[in-house]
């Protein structure tokens, strides 16, 4: 929820400036998410006035302008299409600076020159998105400095965090009610005088019916004659625009307005398109279709509420209005809604159809069934002084079953007893009534815009929130928790699991126990055998999580699921001693099988490979911010094949290791297709990962970027090659690849080509491309020498 600190101020007097009320507010219960000044800095924009337009030579969408200011006239090409003779303007001369430190300068467009900018309002700062450039209301003295007319008075964007049980909060004047009782001042409401100076009657104009009071309760209306539809006044569109909401015209607007101002959504029909006219409030259809205000088209989910007229549905009550009945230009007569729908009932709709509106936001969490007259008169008031309306005599109010005020019993011995505090009854009574709760003998009364109020322990809440949780007394008795606070191991495998399955792997649980024929080609050490097994198939405790994991690939082949993708992470039991306990390490293992993607006329029919596995296994390690690890070859892994085998090392350690199942350990699991894995020691990656991370910003400066392509021994690793360019190159060398690797004609035998690409940047300036020439050639001449190696042809 969004509001200005000068709004807030229109209906309750404080004294705090912006950052002290936000502090109260959120010890209070609302959290201020952001909170920054209204106005931005910006430098050399002064009042002018155009003078003269005229269409540009050389382009159809340009104009040539003349602006007058109080120093001299200027010439400045303008592309905006609103700009016109006569207008007043903010126009930025040359030397200015915008917000974001932009910078006009003199500039030659189109072979016309241009001394200046005039400015949109997006230029400015002051919104989002323009169509145009910004034309005042009304004349202003030229050579006035804009951002000094701007900041007379000083303002302030404040973001709360509203909770889904306070959907009165989600108001301008539901705000200021907490500054009042949290200050101690009073709560101005907006005054709402309607003149109804028409001798027509409503009831006589239009029929209103509720055929589904559960999900409509009650619905409101009133008719405004004669409105002109115009752009709504600079201070209403300035508000809206503050808080998000685009202005589009006056009518719309105001019910923008009320609904940001009071929290209750309205919705504005066209009269002349409402056929009958009447309202018949009822249920979907099944398979109804509607189109939205967004031009959309939309099948209703069942019990969604519908408005509707004599003939056809005119809106989706609560969420969004219909295209058939929107206001227009030719609009004459507004039929002005004002309506409470079952929150439940909008949500549910809401969901189905995937369209969140500002509406539907307060409806589904509880808008206020009482407080739909105040909305549509304080509406209806101003479309009579901003649209000039007539308002028609009477309001249309179907009420059937009003909804009353909750009562509580109001036992101040039970808040003293639950908060541990000891306030007299009259000082709960005050803070209690502070937020227009009523005290009427031993019952509160709770207003019907605060649904979250039901039992009493939500009146000590209140009183606690308010008076100040520090202020509260401390307890001489401490709540011993029963519940085991997670440990540092189950974050940590919490963590690794939610990588993983971002990756896309499905998690897998597999027995601990085994047949020692299938832990065999996976032991470490003496094998940890279980000395009363209960059946010949769990003698054994795992050594790893393969073999466990080969048993979910073979039961789920054998069913004809033969893409798989699985990992598992759980304790091992490796290296038995007699008379000691094994080691009881955590792993954390993956292995695929099957096709590379899913089958598709687009798609390949290709298998998964080594580099498939390899890259599940690098994407993994970048996810987890595993640092200054190498790939190694490992022929060790004797369950793995030689030729496709590596081990992640890392600090002279071995991590894990990653390649292709051997088949004759895949024959032992009854298993003929190619299965790859790799498997990781989790307590060496907890040594090794952090989650503290921090971020380096990119550089505003360009970079540079140099190949080279080195002929070397073919014994030579790339690694050595790239540790040693990193090791000369210093703080300049910002990133460096191989992008290729050649063995073949014309290169001699027993050597290969690599291809090595340099990125050079700096965080502080441009470098030269002697700067850069004269550090490539040093990296060129020491990588010969050290390598015995010479440039490519």
């Amino acid at each position: 929820m969004k509001v200005t600190y000068r709004w807030l101020k229109d209906y309750v007097d404080f004294s705090e400036s912006a950052f002290e009320i936000a502090d109260k507010l959120t010890h209070a219960g609302f959290e201020v998410e952001e909170i920054h000044p209204m106005i931005q800095p910006f430098t050399g924009v002064v009042v002018g006035e155009v003078v003269e337009v005229e269409k540009h030579p050389n382009a159809d969408k340009l104009s040539v302008c003349k602006v007058r200011t109080a120093e001299g006239e200027y010439q400045v090409i303008c592309g905006a299409p609103n700009v016109a003779q006569g207008q007043f303007v903010p126009f930025a001369q040359v030397g200015a600076v915008l917000p974001g430190g932009f910078k006009i300068k003199k500039a030659k467009i189109r072979g016309v020159e241009s001394f200046g900018m005039i400015c949109s309002k997006e230029e400015l700062g002051l919104e989002k998105q323009s169509d145009g450039i910004w034309a005042f209301e009304q004349p202003m003295p030229l050579g006035e400095d804009v951002h000094a007319l701007l900041s007379k008075e000083e303002d302030y964007l404040l973001d709360f965090f509203i909770t889904p049980n306070r959907p009165d909060c989600l108001s301008v004047v539901g705000i200021a009610r907490e500054i009042a009782a949290l200050t101690g001042s009073t709560l101005r409401l907006p005054q709402v005088q309607v003149q109804e100076q028409s001798t027509e009657k409503i009831d006589d104009l239009v029929s209103i019916k509720i055929h589904d009071p559960e999900g409509c309760p009650r619905y409101a209306a009133r008719i405004i004659r004669g409105v002109k539809l115009a752009p709504s006044p600079e201070w209403m569109q300035h508000r809206l625009e503050a808080v998000g909401v685009r202005p589009i015209n006056n009518i719309v607007d105001i019910t923008n307005y009320v609904l940001m101002e009071l929290g209750h959504p309205l919705h504005a029909f066209d009269l002349a398109q409402i056929k009958g006219p009447e309202i018949n409030v009822r249920s979907s259809e099944p398979g109804e279709k509607f189109t939205t205000l967004d031009e959309k088209e939309r099948e209703l989910p069942a019990n969604t509420v519908m408005i509707c007229d004599r003939d056809r549905a005119v809106a989706i009550g609560g969420i969004m209005g219909g295209l058939n009945s929107e206001v227009s230009d030719t609009t004459k007569d507004i039929l002005l809604e004002s309506a409470y729908f079952n929150p439940e009932r909008i949500a549910f709709s809401s969901k189905k159809l995937g369209l969140s509106t500002e509406a539907s936001q307060r409806f589904e969490r509880g808008a206020d069934p009482n407080g739909v007259l105040r909305a549509l008169d304080r509406a209806a008031q101003l479309m009579a002084e901003l649209a000039g309306g007539t308002i028609v005599a009477g309001v249309y109010d179907v009420y059937p079953r009003p909804i009353k005020p909750q009562e509580i019993p109001f036992r101040p011995e039970r808040i003293n007893r639950v908060l541990g505090s000891d306030f007299s009854r009259n000082e709960i009574a005050q803070v209690l009534e502070s937020i227009e709760l009523k005290i009427e003998n031993d019952r509160v009364v709770a207003p019907t815009f605060r649904p979250d109020l039901k039992q009493e322990i939500d009146l000590a809440e209140e009183v606690a929130r308010l008076i100040g949780f520090a202020n509260l007394p401390t307890r001489k008795t401490t709540e011993m928790p029963y519940e085991i606070p997670e440990g540092k191991q189950e974050k940590l495998n919490f963590h690794l699991r939610s990588k993983l399955l971002e990756l896309g792997l499905q998690e897998a649980f597999t027995n601990s126990m085994l047949k020692e024929k299938e832990a065999e080609p996976f032991r470490q050490g003496q094998p940890v055998r279980i000395m009363n097994p209960i059946s010949d198939d769990m003698t054994t405790m795992r050594p790893s999580l393969l073999p466990g994991l080969l048993k979910a690939v073979t039961h789920n082949v054998n069913r004809n699921l033969e893409d798989v993708r699985f990992f598992e992470l759980g304790r091992v039991f490796q290296n038995y001693r007699e008379n000691q306990l094994p080691e009881q390490p955590y792993h954390l293992a993956v292995v695929i099988t099957g096709r590379r993607y899913r089958e598709s006329w687009n798609a390949p029919k290709e298998t998964v490979d080594f580099y498939d596995i390899k890259g599940y296994l690098e994407n993994f390690l970048a996810k987890i911010f595993l640092d200054n690890y190498q790939f190694i070859l490992y022929p060790k892994a004797t369950y793995l094949s030689a030729e496709e085998c590596i081990a992640v090392e890392a600090d002279g350690e071995i991590l894990g290791v990653c390649g292709r199942i051997q088949p004759d350990v895949l024959k032992a699991f009854d298993l003929e297709k190619p299965v790859y894995g790799f498997e990781l020691n989790v307590d060496k990656l907890a040594e090794r990962i952090g989650f503290d991370r921090s971020y380096q910003a990119i550089s505003r400066f360009p970079y540079s970027e140099r190949d080279l392509a080195l002929v070397l021994d073919d014994d030579i690793h790339a690694a050595d090659v790239l540790d040693f360019i990193r090791e000369i190159s210093g703080n300049l060398l910002y990133q460096l690849d191989v992008f290729d690797v050649y063995r073949g004609d014309k290169i001699p035998a027993g050597k290969k080509s690599l291809a090595i690409r340099m990125r050079f940047q700096s965080y502080e300036r441009t470098l030269s491309d002697k700067e850069v020439d004269k550090l490539f050639n040093k990296i060129i001449q020491q990588s010969q020498k050290k390598f015995n190696a010479r440039l490519r042809d």
